[in-house]
């Protein structure tokens, strides 16, 4: 993908995908609170069929970002340095950090941040989509154009 519309483009597209599945995310568990109040969201997700398919083909939908998460911004990293002589352990060890510390704020925020919220994990699904839409206009006013003649696959390697 990144071939044929860019490093930019496919980032900032995996960010509106995100944030249209968390809007997705947050709908879905608002109509399924509000639904079944009395019995709580356990019975509300095993009860309704529709609640079922919206919910997977949604998590389904989640793929094709997280593939991109785990792919494009190694490679990218790895093609910029590789001309620098030897920076490219440092430069993905950076990247790395860049990427866990947030997951890591992430994760020691949100119980107190669902707290703040009655205990329920909604207000979470609603500032998610929030921060992925942040995200993809970022991307697409701020990341930099990548010749995409850069990215060529190199092929199948048999040892």
């Amino acid at each position: 993908m990144c071939q044929r519309m860019g490093a930019r483009l496919v980032w900032a597209m995996s960010n509106f995908i995100v944030f249209a599945c968390m809007a997705g995310t947050a709908i879905i568990s608002l109509v399924s609170v509000n639904k079944y109040i009395t019995e709580g969201i356990q019975q509300a997700i095993g009860e309704n069929r529709a609640i079922k398919i919206a919910s997977l083909v949604i998590f389904a939908l989640l793929g094709f970002p997280l593939s991109i998460t785990y792919s494009v911004p190694f490679s990218i990293t790895a093609d910029l340095t590789a001309d620098t002589g030897g920076g490219q352990g440092l430069a993905i060890g950076v990247l790395n950090l860049a990427i866990v510390i947030p997951q890591m704020i992430v994760s020691l925020g949100a119980g107190p941040w669902d707290a703040l919220f009655s205990g329920g994990n909604i207000p979470a699904f609603v500032l998610a989509p929030l921060f992925a839409l942040a995200a993809g206009v970022t991307a697409t006013l701020k990341l930099p154009n990548l010749s995409s003649g850069s990215f060529k696959s190199s092929g199948f390697h048999f040892g």
